[in-house]
């Protein structure tokens, strides 16, 4: 574990750094609150040992702080010659999480460190399940990609950096031809395997990290391509049709083909889009006129 060590009294911090190194710990010495600020901002820390009175900012204030202002959690020891209960109770109420008369000796310290480390494993492993179910919830259950919750904020965040970059923002609305005459024929059950097989195929016309693919509902997903101008955008939904012609998703009932093929309309925010909503508006119109001239076409927003 990385330990923090928060005292004014370096004779105290020497002591302390040495049970800690003793104890197989790797120890991080502060002498007060503007260094262990820096500290913590640094370093991946598992454990602080805050003394009390120190004359910058005491220990109660410095945890006060330090709650506020990191996201991440780790406990928080109090050191102190006082034992009276108004100090270990002002001590948890401020964020601390025990409380050590001093002088520790290296068995109590010891002893601490190794209950501390279990409730902060105990917290690392909760944070991860969080973060999991957090990636579930923005999370298509059938498609496995990005759901329409994750399209807004995404391209929120795209649409306000192309502003501020003064970039092209390009998206693809992308409907499944003919997929109610797909479910007809097939079955409920092949309709799901259908859709999980051509996000596969969406999935792998995505070559760029700051790009995203969101299923919009329905048979319909979407691809959001940052910094890509119109011309990108007609590439891109090509090398879709090209990729979808070699998967030979059969599809008897289709008015355009043998297999499964999609349309897509195409806008870009060069083309007179005020804000996001505009562009996806823009995209959903392109898409009806692909799918009223034919299918399997793709055709660009125009103003």
């Amino acid at each position: 574990m990385n330990i923090l060590i928060v005292d004014d009294d370096k004779l105290m911090r020497n002591m302390l750094s040495s049970m800690v190194n003793q104890a197989g710990h790797q120890a991080f010495a502060a002498n007060g609150s503007s260094q262990a600020l820096e500290l913590l901002s640094q370093n991946r820390i598992h454990l602080v040992l805050m003394d009390i009175e120190m004359p910058e900012m005491n220990g109660f204030e410095l945890t006060e702080l330090i709650r506020d202002r990191f996201n991440t959690w780790f406990p928080i020891i109090f050191l102190s010659g006082n034992n009276s209960e108004t100090y270990l109770e002002r001590g948890i109420d401020v964020g601390g999480d025990d409380y050590l008369t001093k002088p520790v000796s290296q068995i109590i310290l010891s002893a601490k460190i190794k209950a501390m480390a279990r409730i902060a494993d105990i917290q690392k492993a909760l944070d991860e399940a969080n973060q999991r179910l957090a990636k579930l919830s923005n999370l298509d259950s059938l498609t496995q990609v990005a759901n329409r919750r994750s399209l807004d904020a995404f391209l929120q965040n795209a649409w306000q950096t192309n502003c501020r970059q003064r970039g092209e923002l390009s998206l693809l609305m992308i409907d499944i031809d003919n997929f109610k005459d797909y479910n007809d024929s097939y079955g409920h059950q092949a309709g799901d395997e259908c859709l999980k097989q051509v996000a596969s195929v969406l999935k792998s016309s995505i070559n760029r990290a700051t790009d995203g693919l969101f299923r919009y509902g329905g048979e319909e997903f979407t691809i959001i391509l940052p910094f890509t101008p119109v011309d990108g955008a007609r590439f891109k939904a090509r090398e879709i049709f090209s990729k979808m012609a070699e998967a030979q998703i059969e599809h008897r009932q289709s008015t355009v083909d043998q297999c499964v093929t999609l349309s897509i309309g195409i806008s870009c925010s060069d083309h007179s889009a005020k804000d996001k909503d505009e562009l996806v508006s823009q995209a959903d119109k392109a898409l009806y006129l692909a799918k009223s001239q034919g299918r399997k076409c793709y055709r660009v927003y125009k103003n």
